[in-house]
Protein backbone atom coordinates (compact mmCIF):
# COMPACT_ATOMS: atom_id res chain seq x y z
CA UNK A 1 0.00 0.00 0.00
CA UNK A 2 0.89 3.41 -0.22
CA UNK A 3 0.74 3.73 4.00
CA UNK A 4 3.72 0.85 3.79
CA UNK A 5 5.68 2.74 1.05
CA UNK A 6 5.77 5.85 3.26
CA UNK A 7 6.59 4.03 6.38
CA UNK A 8 8.80 1.90 4.88
CA UNK A 9 11.51 4.62 3.10
CA UNK A 10 10.98 6.80 6.64
CA UNK A 11 12.01 3.38 8.36
CA UNK A 12 15.12 2.96 5.74
CA UNK A 13 15.98 6.60 6.42
CA UNK A 14 16.76 6.46 10.23
CA UNK A 15 18.19 2.76 9.66
CA UNK A 16 21.48 4.44 9.15
CA UNK A 17 21.65 6.06 12.32
CA UNK A 18 20.36 2.81 14.45
CA UNK A 19 22.75 0.41 16.12
CA UNK A 20 21.89 -2.76 17.72
CA UNK A 21 22.29 -4.38 21.12
CA UNK A 22 21.98 -8.21 21.44
CA UNK A 23 21.71 -9.04 25.43
CA UNK A 24 23.48 -12.63 25.34
CA UNK A 25 24.50 -13.41 28.50
CA UNK A 26 23.59 -16.75 30.01
CA UNK A 27 23.31 -20.33 29.06
CA UNK A 28 20.12 -22.05 28.31
CA UNK A 29 19.84 -24.53 31.05
CA UNK A 30 16.44 -23.09 31.99
CA UNK A 31 15.71 -24.04 28.66
CA UNK A 32 16.66 -27.31 28.21
CA UNK A 33 19.93 -26.40 26.11
CA UNK A 34 23.81 -26.92 26.87
CA UNK A 35 25.06 -24.06 25.15
CA UNK A 36 24.73 -20.40 25.09
CA UNK A 37 21.63 -18.70 24.42
CA UNK A 38 22.21 -17.21 20.94
CA UNK A 39 23.39 -20.77 19.69
CA UNK A 40 19.70 -21.76 20.13
CA UNK A 41 18.24 -22.99 16.64
CA UNK A 42 15.75 -20.48 15.06
CA UNK A 43 13.96 -23.27 13.78
CA UNK A 44 13.88 -26.85 13.55
CA UNK A 45 14.53 -27.16 10.37
CA UNK A 46 17.71 -25.07 9.04
CA UNK A 47 18.71 -25.32 12.80
CA UNK A 48 20.12 -21.71 12.16
CA UNK A 49 20.97 -20.31 15.74
CA UNK A 50 19.64 -16.94 16.52
CA UNK A 51 22.81 -15.25 16.34
CA UNK A 52 22.93 -15.98 12.65
CA UNK A 53 19.74 -15.01 12.25
CA UNK A 54 20.42 -11.45 13.71
CA UNK A 55 23.04 -11.05 11.50
CA UNK A 56 21.57 -12.07 8.86
CA UNK A 57 19.07 -9.39 9.47
CA UNK A 58 21.21 -6.42 10.29
CA UNK A 59 23.49 -7.51 6.57
CA UNK A 60 19.93 -7.22 5.19
CA UNK A 61 19.45 -3.38 6.58
CA UNK A 62 22.66 -2.48 5.41
CA UNK A 63 21.97 -3.82 2.07
CA UNK A 64 18.75 -1.52 2.26
CA UNK A 65 19.97 1.62 3.04
CA UNK A 66 22.46 1.11 0.71
CA UNK A 67 20.61 0.71 -2.49
CA UNK A 68 18.81 3.79 -1.20
CA UNK A 69 21.60 5.71 -1.01
CA UNK A 70 23.66 5.10 -4.00
CA UNK A 71 26.20 8.34 -2.74
CA UNK A 72 27.29 5.47 -0.40
CA UNK A 73 28.66 3.32 -2.94
CA UNK A 74 27.05 0.23 -1.25
CA UNK A 75 28.66 0.79 2.06
CA UNK A 76 26.65 1.00 4.81
CA UNK A 77 28.08 -0.21 8.16
CA UNK A 78 25.05 -0.76 11.04
CA UNK A 79 26.78 -1.79 14.42
CA UNK A 80 26.44 -5.01 16.34
CA UNK A 81 27.10 -4.69 19.97
CA UNK A 82 26.99 -8.39 21.66
CA UNK A 83 26.61 -7.92 25.21
CA UNK A 84 27.22 -11.42 27.55
CA UNK A 85 27.61 -11.96 30.85
CA UNK A 86 30.92 -12.45 33.22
Amino acid sequence: SEAFAKYETMGVDELEACGFVLVAGGLGERLGFSGIKVALPTQITTEEPYLSLYARSILAFERRVALSKPEKEGHVTIPLAIMVSD
